[in-house]
């Protein structure tokens, strides 16, 4: 029994209805195993294949499409242990936007063996239904960040970008932390990374907010709130 997989394996939402047994009959069937990407390696190609899903454990990957130039264009980044990566790839028969899936950092994931959501007796029904029930969840939760960033880039105003991605980040005690650096951000809201800092410096000036390192702080609710009009 792999134990470093089975902890690893409780800190992802697809299994969060798992019990003990069921996690140890996944394992032994042998449908996973742990790897790691070094920073800039590609972790899939879009028009390829899909034989595998990817479960971040430590690390960010994202999706990426070169432009002609030469820049690469991000999608959000994936950083929190337990993302999942790939399901669009997997189910959709359709091209997709993005090229490719890329570490920007040495990560490391759970790669699971496609077959386990597209074939039917691979494994146990009860549990294979449990996984496409929670990854439904997780496709739904992603189609619902699609629409906060059709919003977001709906508008042409910087600050008013600015402001609608960090409500979407806030939790629910006001607490905002930017887990992405600036040029990831810069790239989500599709501006460029000196415009990004110009206006939060801006916006801190006005004293709209206030950032302390990774933490930004909304001092003026008011001002805020007024951004959305």
């Amino acid at each position: 029994m792999d134990q470093s997989l089975l902890e690893l394996m409780h800190i992802c939402p697809i299994f969060s209805d798992f019990n003990r047994e069921q996690l140890e009959y996944l394992i032994g069937c042998n449908v996973m195993k742990i790897a790691a990407y070094k920073r800039n390696d590609i972790v899939f190609w879009t028009n390829t294949t899909p034989l595998k899903l990817y479960l971040l454990i430590s690390g960010g990957i994202a999706m990426a499409r070169d432009t002609q130039s030469g820049k690469r264009s991000l999608s959000k980044t994936n950083n929190v242990p337990g993302d999942l990566i790939g399901t669009v790839r997997l189910f959709s028969p359709s091209k997709l936007l993005w090229d490719y899936a890329v570490a920007l950092e040495d990560s490391r994931v759970i790669e699971i063996d496609s077959s386990l959501f597209v074939q039917k007796g691979i494994i146990d029904m009860d549990i294979q239904l449990l996984l496409l029930h929670n990854i439904i969840g997780n496709v739904v939760e992603k189609i619902d960040y699609l629409g906060q960033k059709d919003r977001i880039l709906s508008t042409a105003s910087v600050r008013k970008r600015i402001a609608y991605y960090l409500l979407s980040i806030q939790d629910e005690k006001g607490h905002i932390t930017l887990s992405s650096t600036r040029e990831e951000i810069a790239d989500y809201l599709d501006i460029a990374r000196p415009s990004l800092s110009r206006e939060l410096g801006r916006m801190q000036k006005d004293g709209i907010i206030r950032i302390d390192g990774h933490k930004v702080q909304i001092t003026d609710q008011d001002a805020f709130d007024t951004l959305f009009d």
